[in-house]
């Protein structure tokens, strides 16, 4: 298990999309097939404030885990993605 460590408990959308190097495209697309399958936005860490658009930072990553992440990294998004994870937690000590 991962013990997350954000500076904010909500990034905005701009945010996560620079430090996960994924385009606004590829978020809007991941969202409309997520909501195809009849799933809501909230689950993937989606909160909408008045007409501002922020993120969970925990809940979105495991969502990309759970949906996203099939195999090892091969590109540059996912290696940015590990490298967010890793500046933004350390692993638990199991008891």
């Amino acid at each position: 298990m991962l013990n997350y460590h954000f500076n904010s408990k909500l990034l905005t959308t701009k945010v996560l999309l620079k430090e996960l190097s994924i385009s606004i495209s590829t978020l809007d697309f991941w969202k409309t097939q997520w909501r195809k399958k009849g799933n809501d936005c909230w689950d993937m860490g989606l909160r909408l404030i008045g007409k501002k658009a922020y993120w969970d930072p925990i809940m979105f990553l495991d969502w990309i885990v759970e949906n996203k992440l099939k195999n090892l990294p091969k590109d540059k998004r996912d290696k940015n993605l590990i490298l967010f994870v890793s500046r933004n937690s350390s692993e638990k000590e199991k008891k």
